[in-house]
């Protein structure tokens, strides 16, 4: 068994928390506090510990998820946008587009396309 590296109790703890609250916004001060850190000093150690910043990490994963939900359900594409903190379905399709290059609906009615997701952190 590895031995953790010293931020990674604290960093599990955060993912944790966010794969918990993917249906929401969520604050980096908010997260911030969670940590005892400042925001700044919260990213740096989220990064330094995963290679990706926090902000980055957590709307990989609701996009994620959000494909999940296209692909897996009649959900509305709106509803699953409000579901995952999107304050609108244009805003969640800029996103998704941007990452993922297609359209919501265009996952939706093509499962065969294979998208880079991006899975829980887990330690």
């Amino acid at each position: 068994m590895r031995e953790l590296k010293p931020n990674e109790p604290l960093v599990a703890a955060l993912a944790q928390w966010i794969e918990d609250h993917l249906d929401r916004d969520i604050a980096l001060p908010e997260l911030a506090a969670r940590s005892g850190y400042s925001v700044w000093h919260m990213q740096g150690v989220f990064r330094a510990t995963t290679g990706i910043a926090v902000g980055r990490y957590i709307r990989e994963r609701k996009l994620t998820e959000a494909v999940h939900r296209l692909r897996n359900s009649d959900n509305k594409i709106i509803d699953i946008a409000l579901d995952y903190g999107f304050n609108s379905q244009s805003q969640f399709t800029t996103l998704f587009k941007k990452y993922f290059g297609i359209t919501p609906q265009a996952c939706r009615n093509d499962r065969s396309i294979i998208l880079p997701l991006t899975p829980p952190l887990r330690y």
